[in-house]
């Protein structure tokens, strides 16, 4: 506020109270980071212990990569699914191999590589996929025989 017959200042050549640095403080260890700037000799009394050392600062955490997902297991789970729409057992059986391929990968990659729930959904669909064509196979062959040998007794 100003008082009556006071000069009217300059706003801009008043020191901002919100721009002005950190004042010392004689507080230990420090809390942020610290310039060098901010470090206030203290004296000591007679028989009393040195002041603590003032800690660094902890550095940030590292980058660490994350773990990357197994393209083997990916393309096993693909195959998978494919061999039920598109051709029935020869890409469940390629999808076995990149699975085995992919699970062997994941054991030697001590965590950094993943996709072990992908493997073994691949292995179940790639699974059922061959023992359900093995099956419609063998009665398709049955009725086949069965055919056949009802045509040679009549």
């Amino acid at each position: 506020m100003t008082q009556p017959g006071d000069q009217p200042a300059d706003e801009s050549s008043q020191p901002d109270s919100s721009q002005t640095p950190p004042q010392p403080t004689t507080q230990w260890p420090s809390t942020g980071a610290t310039t060098g700037a901010e470090h206030v000799d203290v004296p000591q009394e007679a028989g009393a212990p040195p002041p603590a050392a003032p800690q660094a600062p902890v550095p940030p955490p590292a980058y660490t990569p994350m773990p990357q997902t197994s393209n083997s297991a990916i393309i096993a789970l693909v195959l998978s699914i494919v061999a039920w729409v598109v051709c029935p057992i020869i890409p469940a059986i390629i999808a076995l191999v990149f699975a085995n391929k992919a699970d062997k990968e994941i054991l030697s990659s001590n965590g950094w590589v993943t996709g072990g729930g992908l493997v073994t959904a691949a292995k179940i669909v790639s699974w059922i996929n061959i023992g359900l064509y093995a099956a419609l196979i063998a009665i398709g062959l049955l009725v086949v025989i069965l055919a056949a040998v009802g045509g040679a007794l009549s």
